[in-house]
């Protein structure tokens, strides 16, 4: 786990600036690898990396690393680099280190892209050929790592950071006036989309290759054309669930440095540590729990629970609002592009707390994606009957009503009311209409009435409705899953999770995005994972043997914070202080009335626009860094 940054520009490099704008690039870079740093240069290539050692911990693993005319710098981790190796071996190839970067770049020049499929792991890599003058780009299956990119005619940049790749081009970007609708439609920005123009991110599952000339672009993992043959049975898909899980933990353990799990009160950790109790004789688990926060958010009596049934050296950490509010501005260092998840502060909190212990963590990321995890799930079954009622009913009576009531995440009933009004506003609509509408953090019209600029944006249905096309199948829950594999798994989850974890040096591996575990699962009918109320049944019967019974039963709970009882407390000043009409006319952008109207309903309880106005805060904060020194 690593940051790389690099460039290759066709008519040569400037040795002097591509050095210096380098070394501006490896201070972003440095959090995500406080162990080292490398650099490779030629005439027309510059190659950097920032080291998180985890395997070989010596020299020899130090990166970029050549190895003939191959030279590669590597984000990431491959799981089964020691079976690779051993094959290797078999055809005759040595190997001086025992890292699996050395296997992965031996693995490119004896098999070229046919070592991609081989591949179990997670990575974002840059291979740099010196005799042909050509750039290789690849990513992981589902984008674990980040990989951002620009190409301008003869030269290409790329690099785990946004802000690292600005430096290296030794200029700010502009934004994209299509992505900054689109970020504020969704929260976040999909891939292959960037906040600034002309920038890119390599999609999962896609590899890039450059001559110099140009640049061809291919998608090499394609999740419906990988999976098994469909199960029909549902005790054959638990059994064959839970080997293929068990075996993604036990691959996950393999590190040089200690290595521990995420625990929450949820059924997904649960069964991650489940796993690595019976793996390891020795594992240590990690909770996080707010002081003085609504017990909703509270999570640590669960997990306490879990950790005594399976036997784990465990550590609460308590973090006070204070301390909370106070790792805010961290969190947004961190960001590099804007990013509307609140949930990515106490996913920050988690991981600051637990490397003080640990180097590498397991996670239960990527379950609820893959097995049908959130509520939204079961509202798409709940969506065939309300369509039975009348439409002048539902029109007329129910959507009226649902929009007065009350809503807030601090109490049960008026958190009940919120998803209710949320259903309801989306419910009558078509499948695609209803996940694209349920994926919407802001409507067209509330688009309109913010930006000042009506600039055309993708549409979030046509995005929709290409993802779910992929399930290559009339299942309406799979192919609601394959939708958020594409959009939400990367867009969303996984940012979160890359960025706060890297930000304090900590490697986090999630078995549940084992393509073994996701390609089992896409051979389920939607019907094994959702049943009788609750999501992920198959997941939990895999393993309901072993899960305390409590946990067992135990629905679906956000990992969150209060936040929009800290914007109307202890975060009011940077909430009026990003809403500030003097400051949305100056940058242009913004129209100030809507974001005063958010701040007014949320502050009479009429309404709960918390999530509204954190995005446009998480905007505002990205932009005062990305303007710093402009």
């Amino acid at each position: 786990m690593c940051g790389i940054v690099g460039l290759v520009d066709r008519g040569g490099l400037n040795q002097a600036a591509a050095r210096r704008d380098m070394k501006l690039a490896f201070e972003r870079l440095r959090p995500r690898g406080p162990d080292g740093e490398g650099r490779y240069f030629d005439k027309r290539c510059a190659l950097g990396h920032r080291r998180l050692a985890i395997v070989d911990l010596s020299k020899a693993g130090a990166q970029p690393m050549t190895r003939g005319p191959l030279v590669i710098t590597y984000n990431g981790f491959i799981y089964n680099f020691q079976d690779l190796r051993e094959k290797l071996r078999a055809t005759g190839v040595r190997f001086k280190s025992e890292s699996d970067t050395e296997v992965l770049l031996a693995g490119w020049q004896k098999w070229g892209q046919k070592l991609l499929p081989r591949l179990i792991g997670m990575f974002a890599f840059a291979i740099w050929n010196k005799d042909t003058g050509e750039l290789i780009l690849a990513r992981d299956r589902f984008g674990q790592k980040p990989l951002h990119y620009k190409w301008n005619g003869g030269r290409l940049s790329f690099s785990s950071d946004l802000f690292a790749l600005q430096k290296l081009e030794g200029t700010n970007g502009e934004i994209d006036p299509a992505s900054l609708r689109l970020y504020f439609a969704l929260r976040y920005l999909p891939e292959p989309r960037s906040i600034l123009r002309g920038v890119g991110k390599l999609a999962p599952g896609h590899l890039l290759r450059f001559t110099g000339k140009k640049i061809e672009i291919k998608r090499w993992y394609d999740l419906a054309r990988s999976r098994p043959e469909p199960y029909y049975s549902e005790e054959d898909a638990a059994d064959d669930l839970r080997e293929r899980v068990d075996e993604a933990v036990r691959d996950r353990l393999v590190a040089d440095v200690p290595v521990g799990a995420f625990l929450s009160g949820g059924v997904d950790s649960a069964i991650v540590v489940s796993a690595m109790s019976r793996a390891s004789a020795k594992v240590r688990t990690f909770t996080v729990g707010f002081e003085d926060a609504p017990s909703y958010y509270e999570e640590r009596p669960e997990a306490h629970h879990v950790a005594d049934v399976f036997g784990t050296k465990h550590t609460e950490i308590s973090v006070s609002a204070a301390k909370s509010h106070k790792a805010v501005n961290a969190v947004f260092d961190a960001l590099d592009e804007p990013f509307g998840d609140s949930s990515a502060i106490p996913t920050y909190l988690i991981a600051r707390e637990t490397r003080k212990h640990v180097t590498v963590a397991l996670s239960g990321d990527g379950a609820d994606e893959i097995f049908g995890g959130y509520r939204k799930y079961l509202g798409e079954l709940q969506a065939a009957r309300y369509q039975l009622l009348p439409r002048w009913f539902r029109r007329g009576a129910i959507e009226p009503l649902a929009r007065l009531l009350p809503e807030s995440k601090d109490k049960p009933v008026l958190e009940q009311m919120r998803r209710f009004r949320r259903f309801v506003e989306h419910g009558g609509k078509d499948a695609v209409g209803r996940q694209a509408g349920w994926a919407r953090s802001l409507s067209e019209k509330e688009l309109d009435g913010l930006l000042l600029d009506h600039h055309p944006a993708p549409s979030i249905e046509d995005i929709v409705e290409g993802l779910r096309a992929e399930a290559d199948g009339d299942d309406p829950i799979n192919a609601m899953l394959a939708a958020d594999i594409g959009l939400v798994l990367p867009g969303d989850m996984l940012v979160k999770v890359d960025r706060a974890s890297m930000a304090n040096g900590l490697e986090v591996r999630s078995p549940f995005l084992d393509q073994r575990v996701v390609e089992c699962a896409a051979a389920m009918p939607g019907a094994f994972k959702l049943a009788g109320g609750i999501g992920k049944r198959v997941l939990r019967l895999a393993y309901s043997d072993e899960l305390p019974a409590k946990i067992y039963r135990r629905p679906k709970k956000g990992f969150e914070v209060p936040i929009a009882e800290w914007l109307c407390g202890p975060l009011s000043s940077l909430v009026k202080r990003s809403i500030d009409p003097v400051r949305l006319q100056k940058q242009g952008l913004f129209n100030p009335d809507l974001p005063a109207r958010w701040l007014a309903l949320l502050e009479a309880g009429k309404q709960d626009t918390s999530w509204k106005l954190w995005s446009l805060i998480a905007f505002q904060a990205w932009w005062d860094r990305q303007t710093e020194g402009s």
